[in-house]
């Protein structure tokens, strides 16, 4: 289906970097990477064009993270950051079974200023 892309699984075995691509262009990115000790794994930059939000390329790519993780020997969970005006993604995120773990103001002269909170989000994979 041209309106859903497809997504890119070729991460090496430390952490990875996807793509969605649909008509001949990157159309949605994410990144993971290890986080210290205990078997994480962190998801990072997930990013969709505005003109293919809505049309399940951040699922997709959310999905590829998680499958990647569960095929990683030892690894616990998958984590992420966002930030409250991310309502979207938040939903996104809590829908495919992440967990909200705590939330703080981001901890800079701009956070505290506007009161910019961060959710941490977590997913068990076992």
């Amino acid at each position: 289906d041209s309106n859903r892309g497809s997504v890119s699984l070729k991460p090496p075995s430390y952490g990875g970097f996807w793509v969605a691509e649909a008509d001949g262009r990157v159309v949605g990115t994410v990144g993971v990477m290890p986080a210290g000790e205990g078997g994480l794994l962190v998801l990072k930059r997930m990013a969709v064009r505005k003109d293919y939000r809505g049309r399940g390329v951040a699922k997709a790519l959310c999905r590829a993270v998680l499958d990647f993780a569960r095929r990683r020997p030892g690894c616990a969970a998958v984590v992420l950051n966002t930030i409250m005006l991310q309502h979207d993604a938040r939903a996104l995120y809590e829908r495919l079974g992440f967990r909200r773990q705590r939330r703080f103001v981001l901890p800079t002269v701009y956070g505290r200023v506007a009161n910019c909170t961060v959710t941490t989000y977590r997913y068990e994979l076992q």
